[in-house]
């Protein structure tokens, strides 16, 4: 054997090894990989985004309300998040901001700010989506949370080289797909305890970087009500020096506390 080709073999097995444990944690087989440790990978990905800032667009469906807007969000976890709305010719839509004792939304074309506390109902009565406090930060981060600890687990299993995780939430049943090359998950559903679709949710256009995987576009349906968000990045960075939170809202702006 020439020193140069046992330099490479040599070289090859130490990359073998440094990667190995990485492989064995993340192993397509529930018989190795458990759903405690896949939980807990999930978890730990998201842990690393501690803020976000990006641009793209976002799109909405329902039987009241449809469009779309270009958007600039600042995002601070765990629990503040601003963005600004833009609609053609560069006019500005709007406002939404939200953090854990407050929301505030300024409706431009109309001069109107709605503020309060961001409870569930409340969220629900200014956004036409029933998305919770939660589900609003994670949808604007590209990456949707793990499991909750403690829920029963019912089902575990792999489909189409995805890890399939089923959880009894409440009287619902939650599902989640993880993917085991980024560790996010890529889909969610919550069905009743009938088996009817009550929300699915859905990642693509994956990212890693530096060790931090996220999703460019996040798409929210919700089949029985007839609504869908989507929100597509066309640009998206995480964990910048800066994010802002600072916006105005004019003094004749008419305003409403809930």
């Amino acid at each position: 054997m020439t020193p140069m080709r046992a330099l490479l073999l040599l070289a090859l097995a130490a990359v073998l090894v440094s990667c190995s444990p990485k492989r064995a944690a993340v192993m397509l087989d529930p018989k190795v990989t458990s759903p405690e440790l896949l939980r807990s990978l999930v978890e730990e990905n998201g842990r690393k985004i501690f803020s976000a800032t990006g641009s793209g667009i976002i799109t909405f469906d329902s039987p009241d309300l449809a469009g779309s807007a270009a958007f600039e969000s600042n995002l601070k976890k765990p629990d503040s998040l601003l963005v600004t709305f833009e609609g053609p010719f560069g006019i500005d839509v709007g406002t939404f901001f939200l953090c854990k004792d407050t929301y505030v939304v300024y409706n431009s074309l109309e001069n109107t700010v709605v503020m309060g506390n961001p409870n569930h109902a409340r969220i629900r009565s200014i956004i036409p989506f029933d998305l919770t406090y939660e589900q609003i930060l994670s949808a604007f981060s590209g990456v949707f949370p793990a499991p909750a600890n403690g829920e029963e687990l019912i089902d575990y299993r792999v489909q189409d080289e995805q890890f399939l995780l089923t959880y009894r939430c409440g009287v619902n049943t939650c599902t989640y797909t993880v993917d085991p090359r980024y560790l996010l998950v890529t889909r969610y559903e919550v069905r009743d305890e009938h088996g009817d679709l009550l929300v699915e949710a859905s990642a693509s256009s994956f990212v890693d970087e530096q060790g931090i995987s996220w999703a460019r576009r996040v798409r929210i349906v919700f089949p029985q009500e007839r609504r869908r968000l989507s929100i597509a990045y066309n640009a998206l960075r995480l964990n910048p020096h800066e994010t802002h939170f600072r916006f105005t809202i004019p003094d004749n702006a008419r305003r409403v506390v809930r």
